[in-house]
């Protein structure tokens, strides 16, 4: 049995968590975000499919925002949302919290307006924050810099 009381077990383990939660800016913005200027959505989800899968990662499908919302044909078309996977990296996270499931596999959702198309993904760094399990930073860090770089890379 212990000597020490509880309640100071308690403060003394989660003061043990806190150290040893990695340092991460928790002024994470929520959402990653690059403009593709002068092309529309069919030029822009070509470029960023091909951009997925020259960062390892796999094209699952795309679809409409509002597909199965509505009947077949009356969808919208100015927004889309692609969804990619690795599905090495998918396990890992996996292994390490369930929860991870909510934001895999990735996506990237396309805006057409009449100057271009935004691409806008969630942040998962932002995500894991929240979900204060520090073993999953790592993984999202890596994550939202491969969201980066096929953003930008299907911006070019």
């Amino acid at each position: 049995m212990s000597r020490y009381p509880p309640w100071l077990r308690v403060l003394f383990f989660s003061f043990g968590l806190l150290l040893a939660t990695p340092a991460t800016a928790q002024n994470e913005e929520p959402l990653l975000n690059v403009f593709l200027s002068g092309k529309n959505i069919e030029q822009a989800s070509e470029l960023l499919v091909q951009a997925i899968g020259n960062h390892n990662y796999t094209f699952v499908r795309q679809q409409s925002i509002d597909s199965r919302l509505v009947p077949a044909g009356l969808e919208t078309r100015s927004v889309r949302i692609i969804y990619f996977c690795n599905f090495d990296l998918m396990s890992q996270v996996l292994a390490l919290d369930t929860r991870t499931a909510e934001f895999l596999p990735c996506r990237i959702t396309l805006l057409e307006t009449g100057k271009g198309v935004a691409l806008m993904a969630v942040n998962p760094v932002w995500v894991s924050n929240r979900m204060g399990n520090y073993r999953l930073h790592e993984h999202c860090e890596k994550v939202k810099q491969d969201y980066l770089e096929i953003m930008k890379e299907a911006a070019l």
